[in-house]
């Protein structure tokens, strides 16, 4: 399943030169997978209190090809992936005017809350995904 979510860029998120830091990737993407879980009807606050689970990231990857700067609207378009029945990962690639700027990768589990232990991906959650065309 793929989504787009669009966000422009703000003065703070930026470094001396005025290029957006590197630092901030993470957060758009983590923001990515709060609209991505909206979409599905499935909000993250939702999904922790009726499901007791977290979504934790286990690894990013970014890849920055070429620098963002302040006042530039970006489109993140993002594609959510079953790896197993516990792993799922998210892939991200965000552009700027048609142009690829960065590529990035997080993978993810969800565990109960009350234990920290991994459990299987909660079958409201694959539902959903498919429900919406995965």
């Amino acid at each position: 399943m793929e989504i787009i979510y669009k966000r422009k860029t703000n003065f703070y998120e930026t470094d001396a030169q005025g290029i957006i830091h590197h630092s901030n990737y993470p957060k758009y993407f983590e923001e990515f997978r709060g609209v991505f879980l909206d979409i599905l009807g499935l909000p993250y606050h939702i999904f922790r209190e009726n499901e007791k689970l977290d979504i934790v990231l286990l690894t990013l990857e970014i890849e920055y090809k070429y620098p963002i700067f302040f006042g530039e609207e970006m489109e993140i378009k993002g594609k959510f992936t079953l790896e197993n029945k516990y792993f799922f990962h998210f892939e991200y690639k965000i552009y700027v005017d048609k142009q690829l700027r960065t590529v990035g990768k997080t993978k993810h589990c969800c565990i109960r809350r009350d234990n920290g232990k991994i459990v299987s991906i909660p079958k409201i959650l694959i539902d959903k995904i498919i429900e919406n065309g995965e």
